[in-house]
């Protein structure tokens, strides 16, 4: 019984319909020895397809040296569909040639319509079919289609472990599909969504993805990807090969497809585990859908989550952010001052304090540029980070003026624990002991400040991947440079990245992750519902005022003798885009003094530096995938053809010198400068 399939004699013998005989004769040798190359898979093949393979080269080349018996099979061949007729016993050997041909969906189709049929070579069958699914997925892959790799990955897979066959294809497609799982992330998270309703800022602070399952989709491989990595900065194996750092650096790609909301439950369980990034993102999180949505509750929880990395970092221009937001301008402007003292080493935060003393000039404190600073962090450092924030402006006067904040800050407790991070600090001032001047002064510094940045001011955008070029495929793009804001006196100065585990993380990639300032507007006036407070208790309170001012001053001084600590040294750049590139993490050796190169002599130093040539062999000639004549031919370039050349690569045997060509109109690859002694090519 014979069966048609998507095969002609001169595919099988790869070359091309106008090859002569000595190419004949030439292809014939170098197909009859079986060289798998770098598909170690085709090894898997049954003997019985390797036969197949071979008759099936014996009966192409057979046809084609006979002149009469070549010209009848070319008046039958369809060029527009090219078949061949061959016995069902040689379909083995057919599926071997498509997968050494590259021909993967050819291979898929007919391994596909063997299996339905029950054929007996059902293992060769299996085998060309996950092939396929592999190369498939890898090509799809590196044309940017991460759900489509995907897709034939995971389908190649289950199929594989349906069968229980070929373990080490199995590894393979486990491997890809966790190096491929950031890319999909970054790609499914992109998307936008079907309908976006935006009506004022409360929309934009509530988006989810519940209407969109591709972005559900890429929530849900994040989240299974932080659990096997342990978190952020965990070092557990999540199969994508990237490094802590590396690592980072996605979740700062991730964040700016991640609503606000979004990122709210994200970074809020993240920080349980615990984790000092999660902890900084969840408090800049809440700080900003507290002041989008006027809800100085999520303010609060945001001054939980700074209090408690303040054990650890110097999160003080943050936290005096929170109290400004919250009405505490005493409590704010104390931690200015905490801030001014540990700044000596870090620019960025210098800058930072620069600007709110340049913006504060004539009045006896800080708040006025600490107003203006806090504004302009949230509209240039903090919306940006937020899908769908990008253009939302930022307007002290309108939050303090909201009936729904006023209400709540005027209830809010009169005595809390004192915020960790400020030593001797006492417990927070209560509405009556707010001086009138100091929250009226809060709103009087607003009204110049609603004007939205420049987009030079916002900083750019990070390019899209690699990617997660992302291990063995493309590299993700490196981070955006700095935001710069010593020529701009409207524009606060950048903060250092967020705090990573016991230090700062100094890597300019993390330079979008600031920490910035809070607040809060109290009424003056004292409540007459309040019951006075017994004479006893104030002088309780007076002494253990006394108390607490010594040991701000001997912090005071110990501060002013303990040298700074040293700098710490800048992270690398990785950029993340493209398919699989594996990260190496060894320690970077000094390159070797090259050697001088050997003195080229025969055929190969006759062709380096020739930049041209021209076809001079009467068949033209045939321009191969590889410097070999086993490489798949993708084209003839006839005589006469100019030919650009851009590299030369030393042969063996008939060859002894391979030219790598580019041709305007068709496509480039390798051909030989001469076959034994007759030469295909000379220079113009």
């Amino acid at each position: 019984m014979t069966v048609r399939v998507a095969l002609d004699y001169y595919r099988v013998l790869m070359l091309s319909a106008r090859a002569d005989e000595h190419q004949i004769e030439q292809a014939y040798q170098e197909r009859v020895d079986l060289k798998p190359g770098e598909h170690s898979w085709l090894l898997g093949f049954s003997p019985e397809a390797m036969e197949s393979r071979a008759r099936l080269i014996q009966e192409a080349a057979d046809v084609l040296l006979d002149p009469q018996a070549r010209r009848e099979y070319d008046e039958r061949l369809t060029p527009a569909d090219p078949t061949l007729m061959v016995e069902e016993s040689l379909l083995p050997g057919v599926l071997y040639l498509h997968c050494e041909a590259g021909e993967y969906q050819a291979a898929l189709d007919l391994a596909q319509t063997m299996l339905q049929q029950g054929h007996p070579a059902r293992s060769d069958a299996i085998l060309a079919r996950a092939i396929a699914r592999l190369e498939l997925g890898r090509e799809a892959w590196k044309q940017g289609s991460y759900e489509e790799a995907a897709r034939s990955l995971q389908t190649g897979l289950a199929e594989l472990e349906e069968s229980q066959a070929f373990p080490q294809i199995q590894a393979e497609m486990r491997v890809d599909l966790g190096k491929l799982r950031p890319y999909r992330i970054l790609q499914l998270l992109s998307h936008e969504p079907d309908s976006v309703c935006v009506s004022g800022v409360e929309s934009l602070s509530s988006q989810t993805s519940s209407g969109d399952p591709g972005r559900q989709q890429g929530l849900t491989l994040l989240k299974a990807m932080l659990e096997e990595r342990r978190g952020i900065e965990g070092n557990g194996q999540d199969g994508s090969g990237l490094s802590t750092e590396d690592f980072l650096r996605f979740i700062q790609r991730v964040r700016r497809q991640l609503t606000l909301k979004e990122q709210q439950e994200l970074f809020e369980r993240e920080a349980e585990r615990p984790s000092m990034v999660a902890a900084y993102l969840a408090a800049q999180v809440l700080l900003a859908a507290g002041y989008l949505d006027n809800r100085p509750a999520l303010i609060r929880r945001a001054r939980g989550y700074l209090a408690r990395l303040a054990q650890r970092q110097d999160v003080h221009l943050e936290q005096a952010i929170c109290s400004l937001l919250l009405g505490r301008t005493e409590e704010a402007l104390q931690h200015l001052q905490m801030a001014r003292r540990g700044s000596g080493t870090e620019s960025l935060e210098e800058e930072a304090l620069q600007f709110i003393q340049e913006h504060s000039a004539g009045s006896p404190d800080l708040l006025p540029g600490l107003c203006r600073f806090t504004e302009k962090w949230f509209e240039v450092e903090v919306f940006p980070e937020f899908r769908g924030l990008e253009t939302a402006q930022a307007s002290l006067q309108a939050y303090f003026d909201n009936p729904q904040v006023q209400a709540y800050l005027d209830e809010m407790p009169s005595r809390e624990d004192a915020p960790e991070g400020i030593p001797g600090m006492l417990s927070p001032p209560s509405s009556s002991s707010l001086q009138p001047h100091m929250a009226s002064r809060v709103t009087e510094q607003t009204p110049a400040l609603n004007r939205s940045p420049s987009p030079s001011q916002r900083g750019g955008a990070m390019l899209p991947p690699d990617t997660p070029r992302m291990v063995d495929l493309p590299p993700y793009p490196g981070g955006e440079a700095a935001h710069s804001y010593t020529n701009n006196p409207e524009v606060p100065p950048a903060r250092n990245p967020a705090p990573l585990g016991a230090s700062r993380m100094e890597s300019h990639d993390w330079e979008d992750h600031r920490r910035y300032p809070p607040r809060r507007n109290r009424r003056s006036g004292r409540d007459p519902h309040r019951p006075a407070i017994p004479i006893g208790v104030r002088l309780a309170g007076v002494v253990s005022l006394g108390i607490l001012s010594l040991i701000v001053i001997w912090q005071i001084l110990r501060g002013l003798f303990t040298p700074p600590p040293a700098p710490p040294l800048e992270q690398p750049q990785v950029q993340l885009d493209q398919p699989p590139v594996v990260i190496n993490n060894d320690p970077v050796q000094p390159e070797p003094t090259p050697s001088p190169e050997p003195e080229l002599t025969g055929p190969l130093a006759e062709w380096q530096g020739v930049q041209q040539v021209r076809v001079i062999s009467d068949n033209g000639v045939n321009i191969r995938q590889q410097p070999s004549l086993t490489g798949a031919i993708v084209a003839v370039a006839p005589r006469q053809a100019l030919l650009r050349v851009v590299e030369v690569q030393a042969g063996e045997g008939q060859v002894p010198v391979w030219l790598r060509i580019e041709r305007d109109g068709a496509p480039g690859g390798w051909i030989a400068a001469q076959s034994g002694t007759t030469r295909l090519v000379e220079r113009p």
